[in-house]
């Protein structure tokens, strides 16, 4: 019978390469939606963890969301994403300090709160139009380029 350490390895090992795989032929909006997935994916690890009182996951599944949203945050293009990028910024930075202070508490209403967030902003990062969510980066780029 295999122990819960190898079982971890295993489906840690599976993630990685599912990821992986469905990295190679994303789109921007589908890496987005992704990265989106993964920080809910954390968030639910973390209050699993919580309830459980195993500090050490829960500690590693908040950190790898905090870090999900710290790179789309660091990928706004502020220079020309106008009011839109000001707001997400400010959005992913408060995000960031319930999710250091739910941490603190241990407290599972602020991760609700900040997994509530995130499930809107993906709901309406889907409901962009079907040509920009199929679009390239570089027929992105070609679009910013234009102004």
């Amino acid at each position: 019978m295999m122990n819960s350490m190898m079982k971890q390895k295993f489906l840690d090992q599976y993630q990685q390469t599912s990821v992986q795989t469905g990295l190679e032929n994303a789109t921007p909006h589908k890496l987005v939606s992704m990265l989106y997935d993964g920080i809910l994916d954390n968030l639910a690890l973390t209050k699993g963890a919580i309830q459980r009182k195993d500090y050490e996951q829960k500690s590693n599944k908040l950190n790898k969301a905090v870090l999900i949203i710290g790179s789309l945050r660091s990928n706004l293009d502020m220079e020309h994403g106008g009011d839109v990028a000001t707001n997400y910024e400010a959005l992913y930075s408060y995000m960031n300090r319930r999710l250091l202070e739910a941490s603190a508490k241990n407290d599972e209403t602020i991760i609700d709160e900040v997994a509530n967030l995130v499930r809107e902003l993906k709901d309406a990062w889907n409901q962009m139009p079907d040509n920009f969510k199929m679009a390239t980066q570089s027929q992105l780029e070609s679009v910013k380029n234009i102004k």
